[in-house]
C-alpha cells in the first residue's frame, strides 16, 4: 500500500522534472513503508536522509534550469526551495534526537510538501520551461 500515488496531474510535461518527482514519491513510499512495518527510528531516519539528499538534487536541478532561462521567479521559488529543505532537516534531526516518532503526522506532513509543491511553484516553472524548450531536458512534450 502506498501514502502517495502518482497521478496524471501531478505531471509538469518536462521529463525530467516529471521523473525526479516520481522518485520523490517513491522515496516518500518507502518512509511510509519502513513505519507500516515497524522498522525502528534509525532506519526511518536514514531514508529520511535519502530523502533529503535527492530533494537538494532535485531542488538544484529546477535551480539551475531557472538560471539559465532567467526565470523570473527564481528568487521567490529558491526560497521555497530552501524552507522545504529547512523542514525535512529539521524532520530528520527531531527523529535522530528521539524529540519525535514518525507518525502518520509526519508522513502527511511530507506528501503534502511535495504535492503542494509540484502542483503550485513547479506548474509555473514548467510553463516557463516548455516556453524555452531547455536543450537537456528530453522528450518534452507540451
Amino acid at each position: 500500500m502506498s501514502l502517495v500515488r502518482w497521478k496524471d496531474e501531478y505531471l509538469t510535461q518536462v521529463e525530467e522534472i516529471d521523473s525526479q518527482h516520481r522518485r520523490l514519491i517513491d522515496l516518500i513510499n518507502g518512509i511510509y513503508d519502513l513505519m507500516r512495518v515497524g522498522r525502528d527510528q534509525e532506519s526511518i531516519a536514514e531514508a529520511l536522509g535519502e530523502v533529503v539528499e535527492y530533494t537538494r538534487f532535485h531542488f538544484g536541478t529546477e535551480e539551475k534550469a531557472m538560471g539559465e532561462t532567467a526565470y523570473p521567479g527564481l528568487p521567490g521559488h529558491a526560497a521555497e526551495h530552501e524552507r522545504l529543505l529547512d523542514q525535512i532537516r529539521e524532520l530528520r534531526r527531531s527523529l535522530q534526537d528521539g524529540r519525535i516518532v514518525v507518525s502518520m503526522n509526519e508522513m502527511y506532513f511530507l506528501k503534502d510538501w511535495l504535492i503542494n509543491h509540484i502542483q503550485g511553484p513547479d506548474r509555473g516553472l514548467a510553463a516557463h520551461l516548455m516556453a524555452r524548450a531547455l536543450p537537456y531536458i528530453e522528450d518534452a512534450a507540451i
